[in-house]
């Protein structure tokens, strides 16, 4: 029991991985271990190729085996599991052992699990709160491990706690510092009372926008979000086809639209992806829109992902930067 707990809740810590076509890895990862071995193939029995020190950032090149999870060392029982990665790190490229990295920029919830102290003083911590009724603040915050009793096995688990005594809506944890306070309209709507709709099924459409704090009066853009797809029946059950989530700029002639499907490919690459809108804001401050959404698309869980509009490519309006998983049963 506690190895399978062990390798769900390495999950919620680094990107979920099984056997879906296009696995998500951040492009910027930092190490956690104090000294990561750089090897010159993927396996822990290949030749050394250097070292990386606790806090370096790496580029993720990429995944051996399409990020399968393997057992480092499989002699050994308490071993951790992770995928083999291929990183570049200054004038060094190489494969390290995947569960010793982090994505910089991490999406974490309260009472989420924990099987070690998270790596804190390589982050800065922030929680987003519900200031008031029309706007969300970000915070700073300490983390610290607490415990829970399961209430299946009655094992105690230890889970992730802040310092503040309200709850928050996510945490981040960012290499870089953010800047504190009004960070979103939210406050304490949900999205469908903010004109947004919840799950996201073919011939959905809304703004999001960053909002405006008090005394701000500049005028930014809100982006479109909308789904298309097309339903068919097939024998006694219906399914939807090319379903796909767009982001649209109204404020760009021609229409800039970018797709955000390949970040939501299911297991079965069949399916069509199920998606949640969970929240929008600006996390970032730069004046434009960012979401977090969550879809299911492995047998074992689901996960929510960050998308910053700061980390957008010239050809993107938003870009994926981390996720979060939630294991299944």
């Amino acid at each position: 029991m506690k190895h399978l707990l062990t390798f769900l809740m390495l999950f919620s810590f680094f990107p979920a991985v099984t056997a879906q076509s296009t696995p998500y890895f951040p492009e910027e990862m930092i190490v956690t271990a104090d000294n990561l071995n750089m090897r010159v193939a993927p396996g822990k029995n290949s030749a050394k190729s250097g070292s990386l020190i606790k806090g370096t950032v790496v580029q993720f090149v990429e995944a051996w085996n399409n990020g399968e999870y393997v057992q480092l060392d499989t002699t050994d029982e308490n071993s951790p599991f992770g995928p083999w990665l291929k990183v570049h790190a200054g004038n060094k490229t190489g494969w390290v052992f995947g569960s010793y990295l982090n994505s910089t920029t991490g999406l974490y919830y309260e009472e989420s699990l924990l099987f070690e102290e998270p790596a804190t003083e390589l982050f800065n911590w922030y929680g987003v709160y519900r200031r008031d009724s029309f706007a969300d603040e970000l915070r700073a915050v300490k983390v610290t491990k607490g415990k829970v009793t399961d209430e299946f096995t009655g094992q105690e688990l230890d889970v992730l706690k802040t310092d503040q005594e309200d709850a928050s809506k996510f945490l981040i944890a960012s290499r870089t510092p953010l800047k504190t306070g009004y960070c979103g309209p939210m406050g304490f709507m949900d999205v469908e009372q903010a004109g947004c709709v919840s799950f996201l099924n073919p011939g959905t459409q809304f703004a999001v926008y960053p909002g405006n704090d008090l005394n701000d009066t500049l005028i930014k853009p809100a982006y479109g979000i909308a789904v298309t797809g097309c339903a068919e029946l097939e024998g006694m059950m219906t399914v939807i086809k090319n379903f796909s989530v767009k982001v649209l700029d109204y404020a760009t002639e021609p229409l800039k639209v970018q797709n955000l499907t390949q970040w939501l490919t299911c297991e079965n690459p069949e399916d069509a992806p199920i998606v949640e809108f969970l929240w929008f804001g600006d996390i970032d401050r730069d004046n434009k829109p960012d979401i977090i959404l969550q879809d299911c698309p492995y047998a074992g869980g689901c996960r929510a992902s960050l998308y910053l509009s700061s980390r957008a490519k010239p050809d993107e309006l938003l870009h994926k930067v981390c996720e979060h998983f939630w294991p299944g049963e």
